[in-house]
């Protein structure tokens, strides 16, 4: 759901309405209490753009999906995503050789096995990286560290 301009700028001004008659009663003077405003208010202002510039992603399926029930997301952005069936592939590592950049695909086969596997992990099988801790019995900054050396091994 976006932003509700109108609701929430009205609720902010009734908010500093309180909040100006608190701050004189307290004796702050008019130009400490217009710079408090003035900071709210670009608060106001960047939690709007945030809010507007971010959603959170649909809880659909990516495929079987009647048209109607699909999510505006996926409909504006279809070209970005990718479906494929697992059994399509020979082995657990297959999915390396569908990666149509070839040198991204030089270097994930470059990888051990084990670094294989967190990413097989983490990127298809969508796994936090504390579920991978507890499996492997390790802590979790562990996997992140080892995360973080594939991920700039792959740049």
């Amino acid at each position: 759901m976006g932003f509700n301009y109108a609701k929430e700028k009205k609720l902010f001004d009734l908010e500093w309405k309180i909040l100006q008659r608190e701050y004189e009663d307290a004796g702050m003077s008019p130009s400490a209490i217009e710079a408090m405003h003035s900071y709210d208010w670009d608060m106001f202002l960047s939690r709007r753009t945030y809010e507007n510039h971010t959603q959170p992603l649909p809880d659909s399926f990516l495929n079987g999906e009647v048209e109607g029930q699909r999510s505006k997301l996926f409909i504006k952005f279809a070209s970005l995503s990718a479906t494929f069936d697992e059994g399509d592939f020979s082995s657990r590592y297959a999915w390396i050789n569908t990666i149509s950049d070839t040198a991204l695909s030089v270097k994930l086969a470059t990888l051990s096995t084990k670094d294989l596997e967190l990413l097989t992990f983490i990127a298809l099988e969508g796994h936090e990286q504390c579920e991978l801790a507890w499996k492997w019995g390790c802590s979790q900054s562990a996997i992140s560290q080892r995360f973080k050396k594939i991920k700039n091994f792959l740049k």
